[in-house]
């Protein structure tokens, strides 16, 4: 008999995320999801038993403002997780959550011990443990591109670019470029998402995990792009850059890849946003799923 136990204290709620989440990957991580659990939001974490004895979490919150139910971090962190002991009880659980559910970017191992998830987002990464070096890694582009891409880096790297590293201040840059390259779909037209952000940002660089690259033009910041090292991953969380100025996204992009691999990452995460030059940097990709009540 399967029952069900909602929780909706903070405090028992970051102990069972704890006792369950395997902290294999960043967004497995209390302390960072907690910084995209917004004010609107409520805890409602669903505790799992079978003939009263513990088999998993469903770690869902309601929004009081949206009306809604989602996973817990709100809809910025990927990956999302059921933690269950018999994952091929997921269907009956996911039967519990309340009407008006709606939770994205589902872990693609969820898939296969469900009916219930839909066809979501793709996740874009690169897996490293392919490449020694970033000339390594641009053998995979054809002849032509390659000679085009490396051409398009050399004209920018001649307006006598410099890089810095974790310059805090150069977040309110990123933010500003961020706004303005993508106008109304841009995170940081909210207050609160800002907020988060940094948030995030003073727990990693006080845990030393933050790779914010810094791309100066002539004295002046033009490009920025926050990066984020955990157990071998390197997560691109938000760029920014100045879109006047030609190839710059480009170099930026160049850039983190070769960060990571200094690094010795297995992988660059870049997140489920903005397929399209993704796919024309040969990265690869993972389905992520969504899930409705």
């Amino acid at each position: 008999m399967i029952t069900f136990q909602t929780y909706g204290d903070e405090s028992e709620c970051k102990s069972l995320w704890n006792q369950y989440s395997s902290k294999k990957n960043l967004w497995d991580v209390w302390k960072f999801r907690r910084c995209f659990h917004t004010k609107a939001s409520e805890f409602n974490f669903i505790l799992c038993f079978e003939n009263g004895k513990e088999i998993g979490l469903l770690p869902l919150t309601f929004d009081r403002k949206e009306k809604m139910y989602t996973y817990f971090g709100d809809t910025f962190p990927e990956k999302n997780k059921f933690f269950l002991k018999k994952p091929s009880l997921l269907d009956e659980c996911l039967y519990e959550c309340p009407y008006h559910t709606s939770i994205y970017y589902i872990d693609s191992t969820e898939a296969k011990h469900s009916d219930q998830l839909e066809i979501g987002e793709k996740r874009y990464y690169l897996n490293l443990k392919k490449y020694s070096s970033f000339e390594d890694y641009l053998r995979t582009f054809t002849k032509k591109h390659r000679k085009n891409l490396r051409y398009d880096l050399k004209k920018i790297q001649e307006k006598n670019c410099k890089i810095r590293v974790n310059k805090i201040s150069d977040f309110e840059t990123l933010i500003k470029f961020n706004k303005q390259g993508f106008g109304k779909e841009s995170n940081f037209n909210s207050k609160e998402f800002e907020e988060s952000m940094n948030s995030f940002i003073k727990i990693a660089s006080g845990k030393k995990m933050m790779d914010m690259i810094s791309i100066k033009i002539e004295g002046k910041t033009e490009a920025v792009g926050l990066g984020i090292v955990y157990k071998k991953c390197y997560y691109v969380l938000a760029t920014g850059r100045n879109v006047e100025i030609k190839n710059l996204g480009k170099m930026l992009i160049a850039e983190q890849i070769k960060s990571s691999i200094e690094k010795k990452c297995d992988e660059i995460d870049f997140l489920s946003t903005e397929s399209k030059w993704k796919e024309l940097w040969n990265l690869e990709s993972e389905q992520l799923y969504d899930f409705y009540s």
